[in-house]
This record gives structure tokens, sequence and C-alpha cells, in this order.
């Protein structure tokens, strides 16, 4: 009996089933190696992304925790006379008094005398309106502390720092002392904010202080 164009077609389409289900067998054999193979570019994309992520993420965060430094705008805008650096000023209106007063200490040296030719002079404490007793001297002079002797108790005056604080003193003593008195540098009041000024008397034997208290 002779092949029949059916047979042929359906020996076509057993061969061809054949060849499906073992090409199906084949594929359930190496399923994971064709899983793995079809997971290799997709593991690759996302180790690049993660990375990608990872890394940007890092950089955020040092953005956040990197210290913000403000820059030093007044470094440079002290104020100098005669080389001496300028602490800030003494106002006395109602006497004629406005005198700077000066930082006579330069790199550990203490050049007081000199200092006191060009203004007003810290000679102690921690600095102009600072708590505790500050002490200034100047030489009784037109430029200086000429007419301090004048100063009455209750009268008020101006210090300002180098800051441009300005803050208000009232006189609460004055005093002639030996020029070896160092009780002046004595606050009289504890936790106050306290300024001396000191210049010679007029025959130059003594000195005047004037103490007085910010309120």
């Amino acid at each position: 009996m002779g092949k029949h164009d059916s047979d042929e077609g359906m020996g076509f389409f057993l061969g061809g089933a054949e060849t499906v289900k073992n090409g199906i067998f084949w594929i359930k054999d190496n399923i994971k190696i064709i899983i793995i193979i079809l997971l290799i570019p997709v593991i690759g994309v996302g180790a690049y992304f993660g990375a990608k992520y990872i890394t940007n993420n890092n950089k955020n965060k040092q953005k956040d925790t990197l210290p913000v430094v403000a820059p030093n705008i007044n470094e440079n805008k002290k104020e100098y006379i005669g080389g001496y650096e300028v602490l800030g000023s003494i106002e006395f209106s109602s006497l004629g008094i406005n005198v700077k007063v000066l930082n006579s200490n330069i790199e550990g040296t203490n050049y007081i005398n000199d200092a006191l030719e060009y203004g007003a002079v810290l000679y102690y404490g921690e600095g102009l309106n600072e708590m505790g007793n500050t002490t200034v001297i100047a030489h009784n002079d037109a430029n200086n502390f000429f007419n301090l002797n004048q100063a009455e108790v209750d009268a008020e005056f101006t210090v300002t720092d180098e800051s441009g604080l300005a803050t208000t003193y009232t006189i609460i003593e004055k005093k002639s002392v030996q020029p070896d008195d160092l009780s002046v540098l004595l606050p009289m009041e504890e936790s106050s904010r306290e300024i001396t000024l000191i210049t010679c008397d007029e025959a130059g034997t003594e000195r005047l202080v004037i103490k007085a208290i910010s309120k």
C-alpha cells in the first residue's frame, strides 16, 4: 500500500510534534540554566542602577553632614592707631571726652607707655563691657582724660566695644590714690559689669580714680 499524501502530512506533523516534545523535555531539563542565562542581563542592569543609587545617596548624605563654614567677614576690618589695635571708645559728652581705647599688648609684649601716646589703654580686665572690673588708664591731657577731675558721682558716660555695642555706666565713686595702690583693680560688686578710669591728678603725685558700674 503506497504512501498517501495525508500520511506524509501526518508524518511531518508527528515528526514536528516529536521535535517539539523533545524540545520541551530539553527545556524542562535545562530550565535552571535557561533562567540563569535570562537573569544575567537583568542582574547586571539591577546591579548598575543599584550601585548608582547607593553612590548618589552617599553623596547626598555627605552634603547634609558637611559643616557650613561662615566666611570671616570682619577679619581685616580691625582699626589701628599708632600700630595698636582699637578695642573701642569712651565718650563722656558732658566733659568733652571722647577717646579711643587701645590694646597695648603686641605678640606677648606690653607697650603701655608708648601706647598711651596715642590714646587710652586697657590696663586690666577681660575687655570693654565684659563682666568684672575693667580698668582703663590715660594721660591727663586735652586728647584724653583732661576734664575727668570734673566728673561727679551719678554722672553717666558711654563705653563702646569693638563690636559696636554701647553700654552706659554710672559713676559710683571718685577718689585719689597713691600710684602703687592696686586695690582699685578689684570689682566693687560681685557679678557686676564695672569700669575704672585712672589718670594723673594735676600735680602728678597721685592718681585720680573714677569707678562706675552698668546697672
